[in-house]
């Protein structure tokens, strides 16, 4: 497949590469980062709605509470504004990263005070909001930063952490904070939550940032009208709708056709938690190795490997297999996996068209709002499709669909060669 990305060596796109102990910090606090952006959508998605319903508060009340994942959709609105102003003193991109922890580490030791119910329900849900939007404007930075400074293997192994610890921090945060709760009550789990980015705040201040290599020399202030013109824009905004759909899409209505074949909701949730295992250990790392070859050839392997446990999903829907958990975590592993090679590749892709250009936090949200909201369209539309057709048609739609996506990325590679 075309789009040679194997040239640079690992990481950094300034002219020199800093010592060791500077590069393992610079990834320690990219992981770090990442991984406390996740911490409030597992919260908003999963442990807080379970939480207020145990407290007794309403379904239409409980329904609104996923509605805090908007800012990572909108995002984009005002990613411009994080590109364009910063302090000298503190750098282009800790000057948004730090206030943006602390005002998280804020949120989260508000939660453990708010209760979860009653007159002061308003307050903890207006928390959780905020605290989503600081992770939401945060990754504008946090992915600018890391489109800005590395190129090559470097963007490889960022976007694994970001895969990965984002999906870590969900995890943490959703079934995480469900699983100690009883022990640890509502303040105790809310207060360790927020050491979290309290601990990545010190890091974050104890990195100094340089000057910034794709600093707007030429007075260029960040656009989204520019965003919009740079050549490739359109093929990547499709590509970016699209990746995340076999994820979100087959978790989804997997775990809705498990419900339908009579599994318990402890079963269904324990295939849920394994197919977050082995993403975060398998398909994260492995999708790394293979990004740092070649950005396309990984995002190829992942869509053929989805498109094989669609097969075995359908199969199993078809009642040609049996509907037993060794078929079921072989169909939903093989899933996890192949989302791994997808998202690191992708991302790693998307980074790297954002630090080629001026203004690498705008250029990168763009196309991280598109992913966001395709997940929700493809999500949804997959179950709408299962309702309508049946499990089995639509695990072989599924199926089709991501060869014709293989097809796409084979036409992207070869339109959008792929430079750092």
């Amino acid at each position: 497949m075309a789009g040679n990305d194997d040239a640079a060596p690992l990481a950094f796109a300034d002219t020199a590469a800093p010592a060791d102990a500077g590069r393992r910090h610079f990834f320690l606090m990219i992981g770090a980062l990442y991984f406390t952006q996740g911490l409030p959508m597992g919260l908003s998605m999963e442990a807080v709605p379970v939480l207020m319903r145990q407290n007794g508060v309403s379904m239409d009340v409980i329904a609104l509470v996923p509605l805090a994942g908007l800012p990572w959709i909108m995002k984009f609105l005002w990613a411009p504004v994080v590109d364009n102003r910063w302090k000298a003193g503190l750098g282009r991109r800790r000057s948004w990263i730090v206030p943006m922890q602390a005002i998280l580490v804020l949120c989260l030791a508000l939660l453990a005070v708010l209760p979860l119910e009653g007159a002061g329900l308003p307050a903890a849900v207006a928390a959780l909001a905020v605290g989503t939007l600081a992770s939401a404007t945060q990754d504008t930075a946090t992915d600018g930063l890391a489109a800005e400074r590395l190129a090559g293997r470097g963007l490889a192994y960022a976007n694994a952490l970001q895969v990965g610890g984002m999906m870590a921090g969900f995890m943490v945060g959703g079934g995480g904070v469900l699983m100690v709760f009883d022990r640890l009550g509502q303040q105790g789990v809310f207060l360790l939550l927020a050491l979290v980015p309290a601990l990545t705040l010190v890091i974050a201040l104890s990195w100094r940032e340089p000057p910034p290599p794709a600093a707007p020399r030429d007075g260029h202030r960040a656009r989204l009208a520019d965003t919009f013109r740079r050549p490739g824009i359109r093929l990547l905004l499709v590509l970016a709708f699209i990746y995340g759909g076999a994820h979100a899409g087959g978790l989804g209505v997997s775990k809705i056709f498990l419900v339908d074949q009579g599994w318990s909701n402890r079963d269904t949730g324990l295939v849920a938690t394994f197919s977050g295992f082995v993403m975060l250990v398998l398909g994260c790392p492995a999708g790394s190795a293979l990004t740092a070859r070649n950005r396309w050839r990984a995002m190829a392997a992942g869509m053929a490997l989805a498109a094989a446990s669609f097969v075995v999903w359908g199969l199993v829907a078809g009642g040609i297999l049996p509907t037993d958990r060794s078929w079921i975590l072989l169909a939903i592993g093989i899933l996890s996996v192949a989302s791994g090679f997808i998202a690191v590749s992708a991302a790693t892709i998307i980074m790297a068209f954002g630090g080629a250009g001026k203004q690498a936090g705008t250029d990168v949200t763009v196309l991280q709002s598109a992913n966001v909201f395709g997940e929700m369209a493809i999500a949804g539309l997959v179950v709408w499709a299962a309702g309508r057709t049946g499990y089995a048609v639509t695990f072989a739609g599924a199926a089709a669909a991501l060869v014709l996506a293989l097809l796409f990325v084979s036409r992207t590679a070869r339109t959008i060669p792929v430079t750092r």
